[in-house]
């Protein structure tokens, strides 16, 4: 039997080493939502880096490995990292494959050349114009074509693979720049301080009714709590920074009132209501739409004192 050692780290994840094919460790640990990493050698678990380690799923896949007669490990890290070397970090991951992407579409690039090149080869001795001869006495002229024909497509399908790469390095550029928007930091915030509210009340579930408590999950719960504040705390490190610099916050109830026009998403919208967090905008159909005020790049205020921001 293998011995496995189950490991988590805020940089790394959690990883399960050691195992060996056939030896009945796979089914255990893909119930404990493991999934087997062809580029690093071992099991991980999707999406747990930098965040709280999954106690439940490890303890229940340890005490399942040790009952199959394995020798079972586990070592667990409860480091919260930093925000900002949270974010240095999937950035420099983010840049590793966009430059693995640029390697491959030059690789495709001279991949296509090369295909375009063979078929041009395969037909450059035959003169141009010279028809195909009919029946068997034509039969490796016609093969010879249709190789060269093929040879070409396949040349054309991965010179088109190749043009995609450029597209995929700048929308990666684009989803990350979007995520360190302002407005969507704001709404990040807004999100994660609703799930730190919801874990709050999963925990004192668990605490008001101690025969029900589960010690593993609980000491998941406050795992899961500390990353929680630790990202919170982070975002609205940078809400403050965008603020003082006059970035962010420009635009609240105080200085947006009905009958105003707003500049949301490129388009200038007639303000119909402004309550706290939120404007509703006309649409210029039956129905309208409601926006944060981060999301307001200007106003147009009509009010008699003519406020504008």
């Amino acid at each position: 039997m293998s011995e496995i050692s189950i490991t988590h780290t805020p940089a790394d994840g959690t990883l399960a080493d050691g195992t060996e094919k056939d030896d009945g460790s796979a089914p255990i640990l893909h119930r404990a939502g493991f999934r087997w990493g062809r580029s690093i050698g071992c099991w991980y678990i999707r999406n747990s880096r930098d965040r709280a380690p999954r106690l439940v799923a490890i303890e229940s896949a340890a005490e399942e490995l040790r009952a199959d007669g394995h020798t079972v490990t586990v070592e667990i890290s409860g480091e919260v990292r930093d925000n900002a070397v949270v974010n240095a970090d999937q950035h420099e991951r983010l840049e590793d494959r966009r430059r693995a992407l640029a390697a491959k579409g030059k690789k495709l690039a001279a991949q296509s050349d090369a295909l375009h090149r063979a078929s041009d080869a395969m037909v450059e001795h035959l003169p141009l114009g010279q028809p195909v001869a009919p029946g068997r006495r034509g039969q490796a002229h016609r093969r010879l074509l249709e190789r060269s024909v093929d040879t070409a497509i396949r040349g054309a399908r991965v010179a088109d693979e190749a043009a995609r790469m450029p597209a995929r390095i700048a929308g990666s550029r684009r989803a990350e720049a979007y995520k360190e928007r302002p407005d969507v930091t704001a709404r990040r915030v807004e999100r994660l301080e609703a799930e730190l509210r919801s874990l709050d009340r999963r925990m004192a579930s668990l605490k008001l009714y101690p025969q029900t408590r589960s010690g593993a999950l609980l000491r998941q719960y406050e795992g899961e709590r500390a990353v929680l504040v630790e990202r919170i705390a982070g975002d609205r490190a940078v809400l403050e920074q965008a603020r003082a610099a006059g970035t962010f916050g420009r635009y609240s109830k105080s200085n947006v009132h009905a009958g105003d026009s707003a500049l949301i998403r490129g388009t200038w919208r007639s303000v119909i209501r402004a309550s706290a967090k939120s404007v509703s905008v006309t649409t210029g159909y039956s129905w309208s739409d409601r926006y944060g005020y981060e999301e307001i790049r200007d106003v147009r205020c009509l009010c008699e004192d003519g406020a504008q921001d």
